[in-house]
């Protein structure tokens, strides 16, 4: 079972699980200007919309470090992605817009010990998913 899955990447303590998720929404009104009166204003429409990951991969214990690999191929590919969280709600269609690594803690041949992320995507409508969420079946084969 996966926390969530972003396109073709199930996040969860064998890939790269994430303690914080942060979601921000914004909302346009458009504002009239009224004489003697306060302005009125009119929904135009949803805004933009942000989904903030920020976890950790310690390979001994939680994730791989190929999964980093993989969201920063998922990111520089600019492709938009379904993403659905574990019980099935489907947030909507979302591209990476940045992935941030903080390695610590590093072996003699320098590879980390752990490695701490923060994920932003954004919701992109204009774009089709380009692949479908892993279920927890596919994902064990």
């Amino acid at each position: 079972m996966y926390m969530l899955a972003l396109g073709p990447f199930p996040f969860g303590t064998s890939t790269a699980g994430y303690d914080k998720l942060q979601r921000s929404m914004q909302f346009k009104h458009a504002a009239a200007v009224r004489v003697g009166d306060r302005d009125a204003y009119q929904k135009l429409g949803p805004g933009e919309e942000q989904i903030n990951l920020a976890g950790i991969v310690a390979p001994s214990v939680t994730g791989t470090l190929a999964s980093i690999t993989r969201l920063e191929d998922m990111g520089r590919g600019g492709e938009a992605y379904l993403l659905v969280d574990g019980a099935g709600y489907v947030y909507g269609t979302y591209h990476i817009d940045s992935l941030q690594t903080t390695q610590r803690g590093h072996f003699a041949d320098g590879t980390p010990r752990l490695v701490e992320f923060s994920l932003t995507l954004t919701r992109d409508d204009s774009m089709p998913a380009n692949e479908k969420p892993e279920t927890s079946q596919q994902a064990a084969k």
